[in-house]
């Protein structure tokens, strides 16, 4: 994998760069310590299909992580000038959790961007702390505090906390090995990363896919796991009634990381679905 950066107006964002072939971006979920890391069981076996974009978005994994008001639209605007600017032509992107709400934005904006989405468990409630907006302002000044917020912080990506987060994300519990752990412990205490989750966790970046997802006018995939949680099944039938054309695939023995858990069968799933013929409704022009 080549390792790059897109120099954007807010820093440099990252991401690994593999393959040939059409485009597909990888969008990994929003949760302390993520990264691209999150697609590793899926990279090369979409190298073998695609080029292969997995990105590590604005104050996570090796992208800056500049001190900013982090909100839904700075990774829509991100998602939306990195397809123009690197993919170049229209991609498949593949997301998962709160960052489907994102791409369902673009796609609701610019779907010539997309060539299809493919959403791995996206999640349709609020993430952040259910409180009035000026409150959540205060709550992020204090979490951006480092005298203030440093321990708050400091506890939530400990060990304890983020095996507690995979163990929710994972069906079988030997999937969350302590390799995983260490990992997103890592990336969590890179230079401020606080400031991406003091904007999580007050709710700057919950996205309504509800409203998005009927205006998007790209075919998506949806790919859900069995045992999902926080995130259940049953929250897929909402989406399939919205989308303008969708397909749903529910895998067993999976949790909201179906696509590390079963690895092989989610792979295939996304290059059987990208090398299918579009429906008519969305067919380009040639």
């Amino acid at each position: 994998m080549a390792s790059n950066y897109y120099k954007w107006h807010h820093g440099k964002v990252h991401y690994q760069r593999k393959g040939v072939g059409d485009p597909l971006v990888l969008i990994h979920n929003i949760y302390p310590g993520a990264s691209h890391e999150e697609w590793e069981q899926n990279i090369d076996s979409l190298a073998r299909h695609f080029t292969v974009h997995a990105v590590d978005l604005l104050g996570f994994g090796d992208s800056d992580a500049p001190k900013i008001k982090y909100t839904a639209a700075t990774y829509v605007e991100l998602i939306f000038d990195f397809l123009r600017e690197v993919a170049l032509k229209p991609a498949v992107v593949v997301s998962s959790g709160l960052s489907c709400a994102y791409v369902s934005e673009v796609a609701a904006w610019r779907a010539n961007l997309l060539d299809r989405m493919v959403f791995v468990c996206p999640r349709s409630e609020p993430v952040g702390m259910d409180s009035p907006r000026w409150l959540a302002a205060i709550r992020r000044f204090l979490l951006n505090t480092s005298a203030l917020g440093g321990g708050y912080y400091d506890t939530m990506v400990g060990e304890t906390e983020l095996e507690i987060y995979l163990r929710q994300c994972f069906c079988n519990p030997r999937s969350v090995t302590r390799a995983k752990i260490q990992r997103l412990m890592k990336n969590a205490q890179l230079e401020g990363s606080v400031h991406a989750y003091s904007s999580l966790v007050t709710g700057y970046l919950d996205s309504s896919i509800l409203k998005w997802l009927p205006k998007a006018g790209v075919p998506l995939l949806l790919i859900w796991g069995k045992e999902a949680k926080p995130t259940p099944v049953e929250h897929s039938v909402r989406l399939v009634a919205l989308a303008q054309q969708c397909r749903l695939e529910v895998v067993g023995n999976a949790g909201s990381w179906v696509h590390d858990e079963q690895s092989a069968q989610v792979n295939q799933l996304i290059v059987d679905y990208a090398r299918s013929p579009l429906p008519a409704a969305h067919q380009r022009p040639a």
